[in-house]
């Protein structure tokens, strides 16, 4: 039986799914992470906890890392541990520097933050960045990239080594089970709460209220198309964040056009009364999961082109690419697919066609493969 860690951070429940897979393939799975155990003590799946914060503080960080490392020390010989997000993919090389017993595996989530924004900071923030990975480029056995971009700046700037990584766009959706449990009923019901009109196209963005994910975007493009004349339904559904959030002041100037939910657990049924997901971001992401999720509820798609959207939408094939910061833009292609019905229905078949590419059993099959390479098992090519 061969060993295998996923390790993350506070959303490192996301990796439950994968999990599964991996455990019908064989695999002895252990996760580690910052949430609570229930999730994964209700899924039968071993977990340990440990703590780090999600801002750079050196004296935390080192403590991180020795408790990651104590963790490490117990774990069986051949044992990979893949990280995802960006401080866990730094912290694990660190904390198995000398283990012999562990075998280092990561994937690349985007490039976050310091990529999405010119500044003085963000420029010494990604020499300090680059630095690092160099660093520890020798103490990795395989990076993973979502997406091409990233994994061409790895290449460009000597990150990482060709022969020790390879693509594997997104973290996978389990395209089988995820339109399941979607009660009609309850569906119907929350358009009536949500006071949605059945005669009007909904749009919806699903996201955490950070600035970069083009959340004011969204929100004067809302009004510029009541403006207009189309008053469609607008919905905003994710939870406020740090200080990089949009202020829910912000969001309520616009409350007349946009109907804002706050962090939902039916995001599913959401999804289901919708025609429409926006994603305007301009967030060095991997592969947005949700632009996975609304594919497979088979919505069209309007999102920019960025690294990582770009790969799950084509332009006039499934939605719609659109500038960065352009409300306009944005409100001009909201009225160009909303009121075309059979261009609309020919995007939403088609979301549900591309976001096969994405399917979880395609995703474990590419880490299955990596694993074997790792551990110098026979294995088919990616």
């Amino acid at each position: 039986m061969r060993n295998l860690i996923f390790l993350g951070g506070e959303d490192v429940s996301s990796r439950i799914e994968i999990s599964k897979k991996f455990m019908d393939l064989g695999y002895k799975i252990n996760i580690i992470g910052t949430e609570k155990e229930d999730k994964f003590i209700k899924n039968g799946i071993s977990y340990k906890k440990y703590n780090f914060s999600r801002e750079f503080t050196i004296f935390d960080d080192i403590k991180s890392i020795i408790n990651l490392r104590n963790i490490l020390k117990e774990q069986p010989q051949n044992t990979i541990v893949h990280a995802f997000d960006t401080k866990p993919t730094l912290f694990l090389p660190f904390a198995s520097f000398g283990l012999d017993n562990i075998k280092v595996s990561r994937t690349i989530t985007g490039m976050g933050r310091i990529f999405t924004e010119r500044s003085l900071k963000n420029r010494a923030l990604k020499r300090v960045y680059n630095t690092l990975q160099k660093g520890i480029k020798s103490k990795v056995d395989f990076t993973v990239f979502q997406n091409s971009d990233d994994a061409k700046y790895f290449m460009q700037n000597s990150l990482t080594k060709k022969n020790k990584s390879a693509i594997v766009k997104s973290s996978g959706i389990d395209l089988k089970n995820f339109k399941l449990f979607v009660d009609k009923k309850k569906v119907e019901k929350l358009k009536d709460k949500l006071s949605i009109d059945r005669d009007k196209k909904t749009f919806i963005l699903v996201s955490r209220m950070v600035k970069q994910k083009g959340i004011l975007t969204y929100l004067k493009s809302a009004k510029i198309c009541y403006q207009e004349g189309y008053r469609y339904n607008f919905l905003l559904v994710g939870q406020l964040d740090t200080d990089k959030s949009i202020t829910l002041e912000e969001i309520e100037e616009y409350s007349s056009f946009v109907k804002y939910l706050g962090r939902r657990e039916d995001v599913k049924e959401l999804l289901a009364l919708s025609d429409i997901f926006v994603l305007p971001t301009y967030y060095r992401e991997g592969v947005p999961r949700v632009l996975l999720e609304a594919s497979a509820m088979g919505l069209g798609l309007i999102t920019t082109n960025m690294p990582g959207c770009k790969d799950v939408v084509i332009d006039d094939y499934n939605g719609k690419l659109v500038e960065i910061e352009n409300e306009r833009d944005l409100a001009s292609n909201m009225i160009y697919m909303a009121e075309d019905e059979d261009r609309l229905n020919i995007y939403k078949k088609n979301s549900q066609k591309k976001v096969k590419e994405f399917d979880l059993n395609v995703v474990v099959k590419g880490y299955d493969n990596i694993y074997k390479r790792i551990q110098n098992v026979e294995s088919t090519t990616i």
